[in-house]
């Protein structure tokens, strides 16, 4: 990216997908424009974005990501919204938890959007991203904030079937499909993600299949702990079966190598089975993958250990115990492990 950068060129970056493994650069960029050049509000406001919005993917503290977007609110306060604005908005909605002060500016930011004077095709776009940020919002006040499901999910549900109803009058199939994962996924549904999936991965050259697989990691991140057996199990079939397609084996290619069948490795794939650890580090060996790749980088806490089969069973055998005899444990494994390094 080059130094030169100018302020069309930022707002350029912005309003396309931002790829995450940039975002310092993008922000390193910013702030050399910043400093080259007078003082601009709108371009202060979109470096704090792509802080906020850095923040958002790579934190699962959302004390942290509220302070992180907290100046945004306050220089919102300072300027008359445009398209620029309401895109801004639309977007840190998403990172910041909904009992927050980003409500009224969200209940505002929807009152300016269904007046007349915002009634144009940039507004409706506006209104599309908004409603689905809020959805990805509502996803985590659920499972992340552990608000109460009979106050979230008609939030959720209002906010997504306004944005899946846009989308798929603009035909926005792809857009509209991504959506349908997000509701199967605030609800559980394995199936549904897969096929929804799957009808993605048919869409050659589609970005926004590249958007869905880091949703994905962002909120299998942000449970960590919290994981349901259900989606574990989800993407530890959707990891496998990526891989065998990406080596060119049929699944009863697949089955002879792990001594399994086909229908085994169906349910697999699908998540509608769960995977012994043994037979998890063959079809690791099998598919000449890591053990950590299955668990698509959920978080380094999840995977750092899982390194042999004694280790994925001990993980496994403490996660079913109540919290108080892990934190035992937790103290005896400590206590064991300095114990072992001053005697050797």
């Amino acid at each position: 990216m080059s130094l030169s950068i100018t302020k069309d060129g930022i707002i350029n970056m912005f309003m396309k997908f931002i790829d995450y493994k940039k975002v310092d650069e993008i922000i390193y960029n910013v702030e050399s424009y910043l400093s080259a050049n007078e003082y601009d509000i709108q371009v202060e406001l979109l470096l704090h974005t792509f802080k906020a919005m850095k923040a958002g993917y790579f934190s699962n503290d959302f004390e942290e990501i509220c302070e992180v977007a907290a100046p945004i609110f306050e220089l919102l306060k300072m300027t008359d919204w445009g398209i620029i604005e309401l895109h801004i908005l639309a977007t840190i909605i998403s990172y910041t938890p909904h009992h927050t002060i980003s409500r009224d500016f969200r209940n505002e930011a929807i009152e300016l959007l269904d007046d007349e004077f915002y009634d144009n095709p940039e507004c409706v776009r506006i209104k599309s991203r908004l409603h689905a940020n809020l959805s990805m919002r509502y996803l985590c006040a659920k499972y992340y904030d552990g608000l109460d499901p009979q106050e979230i999910n008609p939030l959720f549900d209002q906010c997504i079937n306004i944005a899946i109803t846009i989308y798929e009058k603009r035909e926005k199939t792809e857009l509209k499909t991504a959506l349908l994962i997000r509701k199967a996924l605030f609800y559980g549904e394995c199936e549904k993600i897969s096929r929804h999936m799957e009808s993605l991965e048919k869409i050659k050259n589609n970005p926004v299949m590249e958007y869905i697989k880091q949703e994905l990691v962002l909120f299998l991140r942000l449970l960590g702990d919290k994981i349901t057996k259900p989606l574990l199990n989800f993407l530890i079939g959707h990891q496998i079966k990526k891989k065998r397609k990406e080596l060119g084996m049929s699944t009863i290619d697949f089955a002879d190598a792990i001594g399994s069948n086909q229908t085994v490795v169906n349910g697999f794939e699908r998540g509608d089975r769960g995977i012994s650890a043994p037979r998890l580090f063959k079809i690791a060996k099998v598919l000449n993958v890591d053990i950590a790749y299955f668990y698509g980088e959920i978080s380094e806490k999840r995977t750092a250990a899982i390194t042999d089969v004694t280790t994925h069973k001990l993980v496994q055998l403490i996660s079913t115990l109540p919290e108080n005899d892990k934190e035992y444990i937790l103290e005896f494994t400590k206590g064991f492990i300095k114990h072992k390094k001053s005697s050797s």
